[in-house]
């Protein structure tokens, strides 16, 4: 596993971190897992891997607005579940949390 790194960059002697969860992730992604109540997680990272053994790892890094999306060699493990504790993940809408490349999937997103 990399060496975590902490990413800070100044602008003026200000650092310009982003807030919320979008500092550590430029994608939204949602895994499915029994390890949440509604059977859904949630997470912003810049991108998904699986392990040899299954795991699924959740890669992103702390950002400041004036830095783009960190090199793989300088992201960190923003989540990570082991193998069996996941079924599924995909790119998901930030409007309803639906898959983003997917054209039908019946009953996935209750619209009310």
């Amino acid at each position: 596993m990399p060496r975590q790194t902490t990413l800070t960059v100044s602008r003026n002697n200000t650092e310009e971190r982003l807030k919320g969860t979008s500092k550590y992730g430029s994608k939204y992604w949602c895994i499915k897992s029994k390890a949440s109540k509604d059977g859904e997680i949630y997470v912003m990272a810049d991108r998904l891997a699986v392990t040899e053994a299954g795991s699924l790892i959740a890669w992103g890094g702390s950002r400041s607005k004036s830095v783009d999306t960190p090199t793989a060699n300088k992201q960190i493990p923003v989540l990570i579940l082991a193998s069996g504790h996941w079924t599924s993940a995909y790119a998901a809408s930030v409007f309803d949390g639906s898959a983003v490349a997917v054209q039908h999937w019946e009953g996935e997103v209750d619209r009310g």
